[in-house]
């Protein structure tokens, strides 16, 4: 195993959500297992105490004004290595508050400005890379991941096999009137069926076969809450879309959950179609696929097993030392 240098490494995180917890703190936690007593440490405060004890600093997106001074400042000094995290394309967003943001008040330019002056620049977007390579040369793409013991864990027990999705406010809008129309004949087809929403999006119903759980405190406690046996998630293609990563499916995948996703480049090769999932070609519908995925109760628990099986290659575990080399490689 590769290492940091002695000092260690410390995640300089601006929230305790989603993001950070993929880029930041899963990694670390990883990587402190193996690390042979090389500190390891996250935080959202940057101290000259932590300045003083981790000589790698590891940030995602930074591109505020306090933030950004404190990274050109760190770059200036010159003891630290500077790692930054780019995992969505916000240059090109769908989302009317991240547009909003982003395209406004500098915000964008200051995190090129960060990228520039970033020894290594982290994504786990092959399409990220290669927009972000025109401000550093030194991007590595490096994938989303999940704990081995999620393979493991058993899902809350559900009276009646489940459809679910998870996702953000984000994702609202790749929820075609088409697509909702499909789910909804697809529930009026199999009474015997029910849809568990997870997160932002919320399925308006009075039935009792439409469940939905909002936002969890972190990332643990939603995947234990998590409970069904096919997962789905329309995702328009866009630019934005285009540059997402396939954490979707490797979730899903871990879970032992069916993924029936649409046919987009971030999830060839993440579900096998046929195999593991189920990817929803453009001749193909979600209500018709997911009649196909359901009606072989057998056949879907076969798939479930092997998308476990698959997603053993998803764990953050097997993946570390993508990160290592990463973030060693100035």
């Amino acid at each position: 195993m590769t290492t940091v240098d002695r000092c260690g490494i410390y995640g300089w995180a601006h929230h305790v959500g989603g993001v950070a917890h993929f880029r930041i703190t899963e990694p670390l936690r990883a990587f402190g297992g193996v690390s042979d007593g090389i500190r390891v440490a996250h935080g959202l405060d940057l101290t000259h105490e932590t300045l003083d004890t981790y000589d790698t600093i590891l940030a995602h997106g930074v591109h505020d004004p306090e933030r950004t001074h404190i990274w050109h400042e760190l770059a200036a000094f010159g003891k630290h290595r500077l790692v930054l995290d780019v995992d969505d394309a916000v240059w090109a967003p769908d989302f009317a508050p991240m547009r909003d943001h982003y395209l406004s008040d500098g915000n964008l330019q200051r995190l090129y400005d960060n990228v520039t002056v970033a020894h290594v620049v982290t994504t786990p977007s092959p399409v990220i890379a290669d927009h972000l390579s025109r401000w550093n040369r030194n991007v590595h793409v490096v994938p989303n991941t999940v704990p081995a013991w999620l393979l493991e864990h058993t899902p809350p027990a559900r009276d009646l096999p489940t459809v679910g999705f998870q996702g953000s406010d984000s994702h609202i809008g790749d929820w075609t009137s088409s697509q909702k129309r499909h789910l909804q004949r697809f529930l009026g087809e199999h009474p015997d069926w029910a849809l568990h929403t997870y997160g932002g999006h919320r399925v308006e119903s009075d039935s009792d076969r439409i469940r939905h759980t909002g936002w969890c405190p972190d990332v643990e406690t939603y995947w234990r809450s998590v409970s069904m046996d096919v997962g789905i998630g329309p995702l328009r293609d866009s630019p934005f879309n285009r540059a997402k990563s396939d954490l979707r499916a490797r979730e899903y995948a871990a879970l032992g959950i069916v993924a029936v996703l649409p046919d987009l480049p971030l999830y060839r090769g993440t579900v096998d179609d046929g195999v593991t999932g189920r990817l929803i070609q453009s001749h193909q519908t979600l209500s018709g696929v997911l009649r196909e995925v359901c009606k072989d109760v057998d056949a879907l628990r076969h798939m479930q097993a092997r998308a476990r099986r698959h997603a053993q290659a998803f764990t953050t575990e097997a993946n570390i030392e993508r990160w290592v080399t990463a973030w060693t490689s100035v």
